[in-house]
């Protein structure tokens, strides 16, 4: 089984290759702590809408002078922040859940290097904590954002595994020891295998994430 996720993550890299060119900032190898904010802001309202939709909240926010955590945990009007992430979806439920993140980070931490800081068990504990935020959301947050080793098992995920006969087994917390323990730890294997997996699902074209 090693061999065979192994051997799937080299295919999609030769097909593809490095997931950077499509995720500019997201894999990047060097990220700056303003980027950092822009993924996990960015990783809870790209939830269940597309990285179009999320990209067009992204830019409202940095229109408005708001793209960052501490921007935003400090807003005393939530009406604000709901129209500015509209174009993201579930207006009802989204703002609330990056005003929870964001003022967590802060309020917790005072930035998010701090929280970076934490062991990657502690700080995934932390964010399942916040209402909202479920093991992908938080996973995503943890390897893209704060560059910890934690594989992100999402649709795509699944559907690679039905498709490569990987497991009849698709439970989430499963299909994240699978691939964790067949792959060698290492955050950017991990970051670029998961995008790999999406962007080859999605098309070249489609997936590309535009810079913030």
């Amino acid at each position: 089984m090693e061999n065979k996720i192994y051997q799937l993550y080299l295919e999609l890299l030769e097909k593809h290759g490095p997931a950077v060119r499509f995720w500019p900032q997201w894999c990047a190898k060097r990220k700056s702590p303003t980027t950092r904010e822009k993924i996990a802001i960015g990783a809870i309202l790209t939830q269940r809408t597309s990285w179009h939709n999320a990209h067009l909240a992204l830019l409202n926010l940095k229109k408005e002078g708001l793209l960052s955590l501490p921007k935003i945990a400090n807003l005393t009007d939530l009406s604000r922040l709901i129209e500015l992430i509209r174009p993201a979806g579930f207006y009802q439920t989204k703002p609330k859940r990056l005003l929870d993140f964001c003022s967590f980070v802060i309020n917790q931490y005072g930035n998010l290097k701090n929280f970076m800081a934490e062991d990657l068990l502690t700080a995934r504990h932390k964010l399942l904590a916040i209402s909202g935020i479920g093991p992908e959301t938080a996973d995503t947050i943890l390897l893209y954002a704060l560059d910890k080793p934690t594989f992100v098992i999402d649709e795509y995920t699944r559907r690679l595994v039905k498709k490569k006969a990987l497991s009849e087994n698709f439970n989430p917390d499963f299909l994240k020891n699978l691939f964790e323990k067949n792959l060698p730890r290492d955050v950017k294997i991990f970051q670029d295998f998961h995008a790999l997996i999406i962007i080859d699902q999605k098309g070249e074209v489609e997936s590309r994430m535009e810079r913030i």
